[in-house]
């Protein structure tokens, strides 16, 4: 079993895709969210930068794999995998640009 200094297990059954998103405090938008692996996608209102948090999608199962199609304010911006010993941290600028950043667990 995998795990950090934390105890945290990284990559195992319920562990996060996402690691966080943030945005710019002059960002309002709505960002949309939507995962092949699972049949919800989640949209997420952001208003002058808040709310910052999560994204709710957890592995079901060790080291699972998901590739994610990320929309901003209806327009397509994003598509990326994420594989079973990554997480990925989303950032929205003022404009709107979408950022991401990989962790390898």
């Amino acid at each position: 079993m995998q795990s950090r200094g934390s105890g945290e297990d990284v990559f195992e059954e319920g562990s996060a895709f996402f690691s966080g998103l943030s945005a710019d405090s002059e960002f309002s938008g709505t960002v949309r969210v939507v995962p092949s692996c699972r049949d919800e996608a989640v949209e997420i209102a952001i208003t002058d930068g808040e709310p910052e948090g999560s994204i709710p999608y957890t592995r079901q199962e060790r080291a699972e794999n998901c590739s994610f199609e990320v929309y901003i304010d209806g327009e397509h911006v994003q598509s990326f995998r994420i594989s079973g010993t990554e997480r990925v941290g989303l950032y929205i600028d003022r404009d709107g640009e979408l950022d991401f950043a990989e962790e390898i667990l």
